[in-house]
């Protein structure tokens, strides 16, 4: 379950490129990162990043949920991070997602597994009501993968990873119109004011 939807619609962050040395490769075949990715994916997204591809595990499922109570991502998490104990997780949304908009209109469907995001919409769509649809559903790409970050930050096997061995936790969306990612960095990480005002307000949204 997400925290305050109404807090992370409000979220100020930073749109920054993702460069592809952003993680630096091992050059071994072993996994350093999972990568939690969205199944209507039309692109292979984990190629924006220079690594070998045995040095990411991949885990994929409607709309990049982990938050859900879904046994299967949450034996992912602890496969990742126990066993390989992996240095980084990315957390990868898309814009456009089909399944977001499928979300607004059946958010019960699929045995709840749209609920935290129907309620994150909403939150969204009373935020920027004057916004135009399209940059609006961007917007909320972006909070959702934030959403889902912060979630993943609080859990127990994440948490101590981070305090213990400096495990990082990044959000990431693909934009297919540029066929490469962007990273957001919540306000007072890694250049957060200056990238923020590049791209046209505190949350990247252009009015």
């Amino acid at each position: 379950m997400f925290p305050d939807v109404h807090r992370a619609v409000q979220r100020r962050y930073s749109i920054l490129p993702v460069p592809a040395d952003l993680i630096p490769s091992t050059g071994e075949s072993k996994a350093q990162i999972l990568w939690v990715g969205c199944s209507d994916s039309w692109i292979t997204e984990t190629a924006v990043l220079d690594v070998l591809p045995q040095e990411t595990f991949v885990h994929r499922n409607l709309g990049s949920v982990m938050s859900n109570g879904d046994l299967s991502s949450a034996s992912a998490i602890a496969y990742c991070v126990d066993l390989l104990e992996v240095k980084h997780i990315v957390v990868c949304g898309h814009y456009d997602c089909v399944l977001f908009k499928e979300a607004s209109e059946a958010p019960t469907a699929i045995h709840g597994w749209y609920e935290d995001l129907s309620h994150l919409r909403a939150a969204n769509d009373a935020l920027l009501p004057e916004v135009d649809s399209i940059q609006r559903d961007r917007h909320l790409a972006e909070v959702y993968v934030q959403a889902e970050v912060e979630w993943l930050r609080g859990q127990p096997t994440v948490a101590k990873a981070i305090a213990d061995r400096g495990l990082k936790v990044h959000a990431f969306v693909f934009d297919k119109e540029k066929e490469a990612c962007v990273r957001l960095v919540e306000e007072g990480g890694e250049q957060g004011g200056a990238a923020a005002a590049a791209n046209g307000g505190p949350n990247g949204v252009v009015a």
